[in-house]
């Protein structure tokens, strides 16, 4: 581990009524952190990781198949999601955290993370990132050459004065970012501009089942 501990953010856990609340926007920029049998951490960059069930909140990413994520979810079958902010020095740390590394180094160390531990599972979190979600693996799917994962979420957290009393994200303290995809090489964009739209469908009683 790299950095004082002493000096992070006061992490505050969250309540499960309020997990929903806490992973918006629905798709996110992520680091999931693991860990192997011999307790090594890997820590890789995902561009694309969906909350694909509100009430319980599961979480999907998709991973290739010879990866050590990959590798140590079908081993151990726990991971966390720690969501970084739109601020450069941090987006930084998530691009190192992508990059090749061979198995058996840790990526927060390369990057200047902080690994801290996690409140219900081995994999830690990252103490620079301002929200976590630690999951159980609940099922995954092999196809072409990548791995689907879906994990129950178990603990939550985020850093104190990121949520509001009720559990709402305080858009301009969490600053949840996007990855613009492979082709946009270094793009990011953030996700924190909110607008509050009217339904103005005035036939409608409500959500429709999807």
């Amino acid at each position: 581990m790299t950095g004082s501990i002493d000096m992070s953010p006061k992490k505050i856990d969250v309540p499960s009524e309020h997990w929903d609340r806490l992973f918006a926007p629905s798709a996110c920029l992520v680091t999931i952190t693991t860990m192997d049998n011999e307790g090594h951490i890997n820590a890789a960059s995902f561009g694309t990781c969906v909350r694909v069930c509100h009430d319980p909140v599961f979480i999907a990413f998709t991973v290739g198949r010879p990866k050590d994520t990959c590798n140590n979810v079908l081993a151990n079958g726990e991971f966390v999601v720690n969501v970084p902010s739109f601020e450069r020095e941090i987006l930084e740390k998530v691009r190192v955290c992508g990059l090749e590394f061979p198995s058996g180094v840790n990526e927060l160390e390369k990057a200047g993370l902080t690994a801290i531990p996690s409140k219900l599972i081995r994999p830690p979190r990252i103490a620079e990132y301002r929200s976590h979600f630690e999951c159980k693996v609940e099922w995954t799917k092999q196809w072409l050459h990548r791995v689907m994962v879906v994990g129950k979420v178990v603990a939550a957290s985020v850093d104190e004065g990121c949520v509001d009393e009720d559990g709402y994200v305080l858009w301009e303290k969490l600053k949840p970012a996007h990855y613009c995809g492979h082709e946009y090489k270094s793009g990011f964009v953030a996700a924190y501009q909110k607008m509050d739209v009217d339904m103005i469908y005035k036939d409608a009683v409500g959500p429709r089942n999807k």
